[in-house]
């Protein structure tokens, strides 16, 4: 008896091609998709340890919650005369205040051991959420753990310009929101020996090439550097912003009117 033909079986183990490519298409998306979580991960371990190592090497940054090293001092309820008083014997102390604060900058630099990959200080913008420690150091392993500050820069107090780097989506994108930044926002620096406080100027995007955007001016001032645009390393975002006031932390003492002599 003759009938039809059954069609021959699939050769069992063996996948055709189009889903040995699927599979790979699909491992491949996977793992874009993981390979951002698991470098936040990372970072956030790291900036754990940095934490935790930054304050076990300076314990006076422990003393107190972190927005009390910048508080501003209120001189709303003095009087006239007694705050035109207050003024110049603030103003009197100014110069001598600049010259302690370079002083004790320069010794923190001597303290730093060559190579980088030391946790720096905290940099704090309250406009956009950020409290990350610095490292010291632009390598490729220092940008994995926090914002890397350009070694070639002076250190703030130094009287230039104070030039930070950090990623913008991947490892914790502490620059992510970096765009909303504008004229007038505080920018915080904390480091063992002062709390600085800074106010944006100005915001740029300009080629990677163009690294005479951060030259040294002669103005204590702090420039933070990111990708632009977001996921694209074509161009490079700048914020810029000039030292407004600070406060010497070993000697406990606030000076508000900062550089600006107001």
């Amino acid at each position: 008896m003759t009938g039809s033909a059954s069609p021959p079986a699939l050769t069992r183990g063996r996948s055709p091609w189009r889903r040995r490519l699927a599979n790979l298409l699909i491992l491949a998306g996977l793992a874009v998709l993981l390979y951002p979580v698991g470098t936040w991960g990372y970072t956030w371990w790291q900036q754990r340890l940095l934490a935790n190592e930054l304050v076990e090497a300076h314990p006076a940054l422990a003393e107190s919650p972190i927005e009390e090293f910048f508080v501003k001092e209120d001189m709303t309820l003095v009087g006239a005369e007694q705050r035109e008083l207050v003024k110049a014997g603030l103003e009197a102390e100014r110069l001598s205040q600049q010259r302690a604060l370079r002083q004790a900058s320069l010794d923190y630099a001597e303290s730093l051991v060559g190579g980088g990959g030391e946790p720096l200080g905290r940099l704090l913008i309250p406009r956009i959420g950020l409290d990350v420690v610095m490292i010291e150091g632009t390598g490729t392993a220092d940008l994995r753990e926090g914002p890397g500050h350009w070694p070639e820069t002076p250190l703030p107090g130094m009287g230039g310009n104070f030039v930070v780097s950090g990623h913008r989506t991947t490892y914790g994108a502490p620059f992510f929101k970096l765009n909303q930044l504008e004229p007038g926002d505080e920018i915080q620096v904390l480091l063992p020996f002062a709390a600085l406080t800074y106010q944006v100027t100005r915001t740029m995007i300009v080629l990677p090439t163009e690294t005479e955007v951060v030259a040294q001016r002669g103005i204590e001032e702090v420039s933070l550097t990111t990708c632009e645009p977001i996921y694209s390393a074509s161009r490079r975002l700048i914020v810029q912003a000039e030292l407004s006031g600070f406060r010497l932390i070993e000697a406990d003492r606030t000076l508000e009117s900062g550089l600006s002599g107001d």
